[in-house]
């Protein structure tokens, strides 16, 4: 008899150890991530196979599992606030750059429209650092003015609505209605000064798109212009689908009419000289954009054809090994993807078409149209290594004039390459498109400032590329710029300060220090070499990071204490709108069609969450971090849960 009491003496001490092994809060933080980072349904919670497997590694632990949506939802809820709130905010509020803002509207697949505000800074440690900061929804309209009222509302909540640097977003008219409604928000409710036109920048990407897209589809300049006045009120993709599809439609219902060279030469820049593409009388009235070439129509329809039986794709796969996908209008990476897979497969496939002679009748490809394939590809090469370059973390707007600086001349060195009046025709509408944006950035000085200020290309950059008439006026902007935001800004110049070494044995009297660091010239700076022509002026060199970390370097902060402040405030400039975009593909994931009750107010937190455990504010425990250190809220304390809303989180 004592025995079995002492064996259930141990037992019970036993299961009190195992139960304290249990690590509560690494389970909140993984849990937290499924729902968030991995877009796992809140109704996962209660499966019994996800309270199995916590019970299979812990079986005394079922009185600490998150079992309910609703606690679940709640958690989620208390920890976006608490970040919101606090880390993202101080980490906003003690920045040392300008809030640099990238946005774009989405529709979901539940048909609300879903606008993205994202930011990008520099923080107090020098490092580069981005965020989602909301993801609110554009109701009852998706005009330029609501969506200036959601991004204030959106700011004021940071409450950086002082602080905002440049926006950066896609070529909607719509958005430059959103920053002169802005500039009028901030200026009538905080009295804020927001130019606008010079904190416009167009991402780089949509750029290279609708330039490729005109490669690709345009029949004349005139379809151009029509397609462009089209697409003025469009967004996001659909900006991109809708040029496409009005290119496409006008190619369709009207002939290609021949417009001479001198049409390009005679169009003006504010202070630019214009390239010039010649013409060379490609005045083919049957063009109807590269697309239709009969090379790149055989390939579609070798697609088509794959796509059309499952016959034909098992065939395909066992002798070729590599399937082609599709091309599509939206995207002109599209076309270069499936040439690129084409070309990797060439020998497979000749054979391929050989065997299957009878069944692929005229779509097979000759030794000529193989030729185009390749001619084509490595026509569209840079292009897709632009895209892939300004996609980079590290990349800049100091990169935006270089990329389109060398796609330009990209297509003026292939035309005279071509004989092809098709081909011809094509550069000249890609090139059409291009120079249209490339002449936009006159009109904001951040684009040269940034070229001058990466001091792997300062201005010899533009001495040697730009004629004088370009860059004297460009270089002029940018010093205007520098001498009313920077040069006389005193602040820098405290904050750049090293800290100090440590005092010395012996102790001196301030003044005696003083005259000391005088002697030694420590802690000066000529104001001649702290400038922004003595910098342009100097030689280049070559670095081995980005602009943007040479300029957070200490020692670049203490020689160029003012002007270590402008580079670090216009090199954290995002290029692209790709910020945006990612929080899209992420936010289709979480709209599957089994959560279609899923509200905007909590496709928001999700997406917040998930992006600030992905950015590194959220730390995981089992990583040293905090974590999820809030509590669910309680039902009756939780204001974003209430009956109704709790039963919109049923799921389907």
């Amino acid at each position: 008899m004592p025995q079995a009491t002492t064996s259930v003496s141990r037992t019970t001490t036993d299961q009190n150890v195992i139960r304290n092994a249990f690590d509560r809060q690494g389970y909140r933080d993984a849990l937290a991530g499924l729902l968030t980072r991995r877009r796992m349904p809140f109704s996962s919670v209660e499966w019994a196979e996800m309270k199995d497997l916590a019970l299979a590694c812990n079986p005394y632990e079922q009185d600490q599992l998150i079992t309910n949506r609703r606690t679940a939802v709640r958690l989620i809820a208390s920890n976006y606030q608490f970040y919101k709130g606090h880390v993202i905010k101080e980490s906003l509020s003690t920045a040392i750059s300008p809030i640099h803002i990238s946005t774009d509207l989405w529709t979901s697949p539940f048909r609300s429209s879903l606008l993205a505000v994202c930011a990008q800074w520099v923080d107090h440690e020098h490092k580069l650092q981005r965020a989602l900061l909301g993801l609110p929804e554009c109701r009852y309209g998706h005009s330029g003015q609501q969506q200036a009222q959601l991004l204030l509302g959106t700011l004021e909540e940071y409450g950086i609505q002082s602080r905002v640097g440049w926006h950066t977003g896609d070529n909607a008219t719509s958005n430059d209605t959103c920053l002169d409604h802005l500039e009028s928000l901030l200026q009538s409710k905080h009295n804020v000064q927001f130019d606008a036109k010079t904190r416009r920048i167009r991402c780089i990407g949509h750029i290279i798109n609708l330039s490729l897209q005109a490669f690709l589809l345009a029949s004349s300049k005139e379809a151009l212009r029509a397609a462009i006045d089209f697409v003025a009120n469009a967004t996001g993709e659909d900006l991109l689908a809708q040029f496409s599809s009005a290119l496409t439609s006008r190619r369709e219902s009207t002939r290609a009419q021949h417009e001479a060279a001198s049409e390009t030469s005679q169009s003006r820049r504010p202070f630019r000289q214009v390239r010039s593409v010649e013409s060379r009388g490609s005045g083919d009235e049957d063009f109807s954009g590269l697309e239709n070439i009969p090379t790149l129509r055989k390939l579609h329809q070798l697609c088509a054809w794959l796509r059309s039986s499952t016959v034909h794709t098992a065939a395909w796969d066992r002798q070729v090994g590599l399937r082609l996908g599709i091309d599509n209008q939206t995207r002109w990476s599209s076309w270069y993807a499936v040439i690129d897979r084409a070309l990797k497969k060439m020998t497979e496939i000749k054979l391929f078409m050989h065997d299957n002679e009878r069944s692929l009748d005229d779509i097979r490809l000759t030794t000529d149209d193989w030729v185009i394939l390749q001619n084509t590809h490595a026509f569209l090469d840079p292009f897709a290594s632009a895209t892939l370059y300004a996609e980079g973390k590290r990349a800049s707007i100091s990169q935006s004039i270089f990329l389109m600086d060398s796609l330009l001349l990209h297509y003026e060195q292939q035309k005279p390459e071509h004989k092809d009046l098709r081909m011809i025709r094509s550069i000249e509408m890609g090139w059409f498109v291009l120079d249209k944006y490339y002449k936009m950035t006159d009109h904001v000085p951040v684009y040269a400032a940034a070229i001058l200020l990466d001091p792997s290309s300062r201005g010899a950059y533009l001495k040697r590329n730009w004629p004088a008439e370009w860059y004297e006026p460009a270089i002029d902007a940018a010093n205007t710029f520098w001498l009313n935001e920077f040069k006389y800004d005193t602040s820098s110049v405290e904050s750049t300060t090293p800290e100090p070494m440590p005092p010395p044995p012996k102790q001196h009297g301030a003044v005696l220090d003083r005259i000391f660091k005088q002697l030694k010239g420590l802690g000066e700076v000529t104001s001649s070499i702290d400038d922004l022509r003595a910098f342009a002026n100097d030689a280049a060199v070559q670095i081995d990071c980005s602009p943007l970390e040479w300029w957070c370097r200490p020692e670049q902060r203490q020689r160029y204490p003012r002007l270590s402040h402008m580079a670090i405030s216009i090199l954290s400039i995002p290029a692209e709108s790709s910020e945006p975009e990612r929080t899209f593909s992420g936010a289709r994931r979480t709209c599957s069609w089994d959560r279609s009750r899923l509200t905007c107010f909590n496709i928001e937190k999700i997406e917040c969450i998930g992006s600030w455990f992905r950015e590194g504010y959220i730390k995981p425990s089992s990583l040293n971090g905090m974590g999820l250190p809030v509590e669910p809220q309680l039902e009756d304390d939780a204001e974003a849960i209430d009956d109704d809303v709790a039963d919109l989180i049923e799921w389907v």
